[in-house]
């Protein structure tokens, strides 16, 4: 890999760990990843890698973080470009999905079997959770604006539908025949989601048709 001769400020160093990072746990994974061989694949010493980054844990959830900075970035383009609330919840589904995916190829293991790293993936978790309600609540508000959907409450209702998905990827991954999953294990997954979130978008479009005309 290239060097970091020419990288002379920290943000630029930062990123070139990060980009050595991200690269090698999408091969071996996060516990056959070690900091030294990171380090030789930019051309840097260990001891340089430590000073950005103090463990292992903290530059695995630093790469997640650019993942999820990627995904919300990426997400606000696509449905900056859709004008149907439905659309906006399946593009919203799709992209997860994809980060989704990023997350079990940079992991390559369980999150039962490794207590240390948990509670640093809780908290990206539930960061994530929080932004992707924030836009869920946004597409739901737009679609009942627009006329589409019917509810109650749009903070409860992306709260429901972001439990019903994390139900679904939970259940798939307790079914997977090993860490990574498969491309038939992947298809099965992506159906789930796109018909679960058929069903609950069709949920949302006959409330309006049972709402009464005054």
């Amino acid at each position: 890999m290239e060097a970091t001769s020419t990288a002379d400020e920290p943000e630029a160093k930062v990123d070139f760990i990060l980009k050595a990072a991200q690269k090698r746990l999408g091969v071996y994974g996060y516990e056959k990843t070690t900091m030294q061989e990171i380090a030789a694949d930019i051309a840097m010493s260990k001891a340089a890698v430590y000073y950005y980054f103090p463990d292992k844990e903290s530059l695995f959830k630093a790469v997640i973080e650019n993942e999820q900075k990627e995904f919300f970035r990426l997400l606000e383009h696509r449905i900056a470009e859709l004008t149907d609330a439905d659309q906006m919840v399946m593009e919203l589904v799709e992209l997860r999905h994809t980060l989704f995916r990023k997350f079990l190829n940079l992991s390559k293991f369980r999150l039962s079997d490794n207590q240390k790293v948990k509670p640093l993936l809780m908290d990206l978790y539930n960061k994530l959770r929080e932004k992707e309600k924030n836009i869920l609540v946004t597409i739901f508000n737009h679609g009942r604006e627009s006329g589409i959907f019917q509810f109650e409450d749009a903070a409860e209702l992306a709260i429901l539908f972001s439990d019903l998905l994390q139900g679904i990827r939970f259940m798939e991954m307790k079914q997977m025949s090993s860490i990574e999953m498969t491309a038939e294990e992947n298809n099965h997954m992506v159906k789930m989601l796109r018909d679960a979130t058929l069903l609950f978008i069709n949920g949302l479009k006959y409330n309006k048709i049972l709402q009464p005309i005054n």
